[in-house]
């Protein structure tokens, strides 16, 4: 029987602490499910086990991000070495296929399990076709992932009931990636799913680029999803207690999704608030939160709050609007909002992002030297400035974001966070958890280096 062996890379700056072993890659799940059954898939993850490049393997897939892509080749070059033939896919190598052929002998772009089988089909035949690539199609009837190849040692269980993201910030690669669609899997496939996940893990990360959607169809979706997880929640069908998940302010200001998605055991969500500068905010084509206002941000935040919903802000600084009054007033502002968790971090341009393509075309990135260059992007993710900025000195904005991190975690503040989760929820391990993600973000804050 043939072997497949998918690879997720290592992201390699620990300093840094990005969601390390805090999911596995569903992706690959998703590819293993898709493999013919005369297969035999094993999935390799850095982050708990090393790639033994003499293992018995006949074909190996390895998945790339921008942040793990230089690591991603260095695999792939152990394994040509020594013979092997070796498929690239992922969100980088999607965006980036021609740099991806250098080191791979087939890229497969966007969703890899419409052609694994045919990939898989050439390969045996000894046809291998350097790129592979499906569009967007219906998720309806999507095959339940392998989940069953994973340990559990991970913080949380991936799912996903969605692919896509109905807005187009500029600074995202999930539409250029997915080509500009927004898929939803019917809910019924997704309860299903969810009954039968392994036990072991208490929450579920849902992985999709914004649960909640824009659209009054989306929030309809989203409240029937919560409605039926309440419903299997009571009836005790459910294997883990809690769930989070990224959305829009717009689902902050909907008090029935909010109370809906409390009753399924919805603990978390992630909210891309962005800016407080209406000038950065159009920069980004945040039109949302434009609609809304950045007035609106406290009411939205204490909306959720309130029902003991944690909120993760996150916030990006150094976009061509920003000067240093918009970092003061920043300041103010996270002082007095008290995100749960907050996610602060310079402006950085992806590849495949509407932004890296405006930057390139202006002469302003600093990025030129490929694939060498990714792992700068990668080592100064937080506070790395890869582009000429307009208004601000890059040093001064560095250490504006690490002061201004440092200041959010400070020991007292995370305290008054941890009582607040707890008057809210009742819930001691929940607050404990909070407490313990404020001081992995204080340890990053602190690890940052300003060049």
């Amino acid at each position: 029987m043939p072997t497949l062996a998918l690879i997720y890379p290592l992201y390699t700056n620990e300093k840094l602490d990005r969601n390390a072993r805090t999911i596995y890659p569903l992706g690959l799940a998703y590819l293993a499910a898709y493999a013919p059954e005369d297969w035999n898939v094993t999935v390799i993850d850095e982050q708990f086990t090393a790639v033994n490049y003499d293992m018995a393997v006949d074909l190996i897939g390895i998945t790339t991000t921008t942040l793990t892509a230089t690591r991603s080749y260095a695999i792939a070059d152990e394994f040509r070495k020594r013979g092997k033939k070796v498929i690239l896919g992922g969100v980088h190598a999607s965006t980036c296929p021609d740099e991806a052929l250098q080191y791979a002998d087939s890229v497969c772009i966007g969703d890899g399990e419409h052609v694994i089988a045919n990939m898989l089909q050439d390969y045996a035949r000894g046809e291998l076709k350097e790129r592979y690539s499906a569009p967007p199609q219906p998720l309806d009837g999507l095959r339940p992932p392998r989940h069953d190849l994973f340990p559990a040692k991970y913080t949380f269980l991936p799912v996903s009931t969605s692919r896509g993201c109905p807005f187009n910030c500029t600074f995202c690669c999930i539409n250029e990636f997915y080509m500009g669609r927004y898929r939803l899997r019917p809910v019924e496939e997704v309860i299903a799913e969810l009954k039968s996940l392994p036990r072991g893990y208490d929450i579920v990360f849902f992985t999709d680029g914004n649960m909640f959607g824009y659209s009054k169809k989306d929030a309809k979706r989203f409240k029937e999803l919560c409605r039926r997880m309440a419903e299997e929640r009571k009836l005790g069908t459910l294997p883990f207690k809690y769930f989070t998940c990224y959305g829009s302010i717009n689902a902050l200001a909907d008090d029935e999704a909010l109370d809906l998605a409390v009753a399924s055991g919805c603990v978390a969500m992630l909210v891309g608030f962005e800016s407080i500068n209406p000038e950065s905010l159009k920069s980004m084509n945040k039109v949302l939160n434009l609609k809304y206002g950045v007035d609106s941000y406290f009411e939205l935040v204490l909306n959720a709050q309130k029902r003991g919903l944690l909120v993760v802000g996150e916030m990006i600084v150094g976009s061509d609007g920003d000067d240093q009054k918009a970092l003061d007033d920043t300041r103010t502002f996270l002082d007095k909002i008290n995100f749960d968790i907050l996610r602060l971090q310079i402006l950085q341009p992806l590849p495949g992002t509407k932004l890296f393509g405006a930057l390139k075309e202006e002469g302003r990135l600093h990025l030129k030297d490929f694939p060498r260059d990714w792992d700068r992007l990668r080592d100064g993710f937080l506070v790395g400035v890869s582009f000429d900025l307009k208004q601000l000195e890059a040093t001064s904005l560095q250490r504006w974001v690490k002061d201004t991190g440092m200041a959010f975690y400070a020991y007292p503040r995370i305290a008054v966070r941890a009582m607040k989760t707890l008057r809210h929820s009742w819930s001691p391990r929940l607050a404990a958890t909070l407490v313990k993600m404020n001081l992995r973000s204080r340890r990053t804050y602190a690890n940052l280096e300003i060049a």
